[in-house]
């Protein structure tokens, strides 16, 4: 073969896979049509931020959306968005869809979740898998998509909490309901809260 064919298509080749890379770039994770590793310029679209602050170098902003959400969106000091959080504001948006076809924010369970992807997801070293709220706890669980992890944060009240049956009829899975997702880079992900502990049944989600 001639260098000059061997060059040809070796542009060829590179093309092609910065094609595929674009194409499954375009279809994505993403929040608020944001994605990991899209530029900080791109958040210029959002408008002025509610609130701006600073995390380890990296820059945190907030955003009020028109249905009532709040978005907030880390970028790195590259200027690349590693960190992406859409928060439902119950009393202000009566339209509960999400980001991901088929689940709903104030309404998918945990239990829902888990049958869904088909395990209890991972969990950090460094952050545990349920924190305390003003009004209960929220259920936190992560599963990698692609190079990215996305986190479901579900929330069940102290009211919901004592209305349990102590004789261990229904669980708080059952009554834990979607109030949040986030998207990480991993490398992020890892710096933030640490190693991963999988579920033994855990397996990769597809962000449809």
């Amino acid at each position: 073969m001639k260098p000059r064919t061997k060059c040809r298509l070796a542009s060829l080749a590179i093309a092609l896979l910065l094609v595929m890379a674009c194409a499954i770039r375009a279809d994505g994770q993403s929040l608020s049509s944001l994605h990991i590793g899209d530029p900080a310029t791109k958040l210029a679209a959002l408008g002025k931020p509610v609130e701006t602050s600073d995390n380890k170098g990296m820059t945190v902003q907030r955003w009020v959306l028109p249905n009532g959400n709040d978005l907030s969106v880390t970028t790195s000091q590259a200027g690349k968005i590693v960190y992406i959080e859409s928060d439902w504001n119950a009393g202000a948006d009566k339209n509960p869809l999400c980001d991901l076809s088929g689940l709903q924010f104030g309404q998918t369970t945990l239990t829902q979740l888990r049958k869904r992807f088909g395990s209890n997801g991972l969990s950090f070293k460094d952050r545990g898998g349920q924190m305390l709220a003003e009004d209960g706890a929220v259920m936190l669980n992560s599963y990698e998509t692609g190079n990215a992890v996305v986190t479901f944060y579900n929330k069940i009240s102290n009211a919901e909490v004592s209305k349990l049956d102590p004789e261990g009829q229904g669980s708080m899975a059952d009554h834990a309901r979607l109030d949040a997702i986030s998207i990480a880079d991993g490398d992020y992900a890892k710096s933030e809260w640490g190693d991963r502990i999988y579920d033994p049944q855990y397996k990769k989600i597809d962000w449809k």
